[in-house]
């Protein structure tokens, strides 16, 4: 179920690909898989959290990823789609391809951090945004370059976030709990 749009996207990287290219896609992806590099940010997160007492985005982001994870396994089962073939990866990815586990997480998070800050002024939600959406894409985009997912993966699991994150944004809103927007 590979299109030639992916496949033709794929050689072009494969072609394309450079030193410092590789070493940043791969310090992306240690850093995303590091057990330590995780649970520091799981933690500022939780400071956070408890200290600001946002504890409707914390159940908001959580609800998003939790969602978008079980989401993207279940589609990955019912599509069955291979990886890229080891002839354009630079890494090798265990299991199935498609959606993007990663970048549905990614936007997930992203996308109800996003939506959840509603006390924010408008001009820092949309710096908060701009950042977050520059990290997801780069995140993608690494995944990509790497030969981890084709590029329809990536962009399936972005949808598929970004969904999640505004659907449990919407469901943990305080608005929507009959409260007032908080202030700060």
């Amino acid at each position: 179920m590979v299109t030639w749009l992916d496949t033709t996207l794929m050689h072009w990287v494969a072609t394309h690909r450079f030193p410092l290219g590789d070493q940043v896609a791969r310090g992306v992806m240690a850093a995303g898989s590091s057990l330590v590099v995780l649970a520091a940010a799981a933690f500022c997160c939780l400071i956070y959290v408890v200290v600001r007492r946002r504890y409707r985005l914390a159940a908001g982001v959580v609800l998003a990823v939790v969602v978008s994870m079980l989401v993207a396994e279940l589609l990955k089962q019912l599509f069955g789609r291979s990886r890229p073939p080891a002839s354009l990866a630079l890494v090798h990815a265990y299991g199935l391809s498609m959606p993007s586990t990663d970048a549905a997480l990614t936007s997930a998070a992203a996308a109800a951090l996003v939506l959840g800050l509603t006390w924010l002024q408008p001009r820092r939600r949309r710096l908060v945004g701009a950042v977050l959406a520059a990290g997801v894409i780069a995140v993608g985009l690494c995944l990509i370059y790497l030969g981890a997912h084709w590029p329809t993966d990536v962009l399936a699991g972005w949808a598929l976030g970004i969904a999640a994150g505004a659907a449990a944004a919407a469901v943990t809103s305080p608005l929507r709990w009959g409260r007032r927007r908080e202030m700060t």
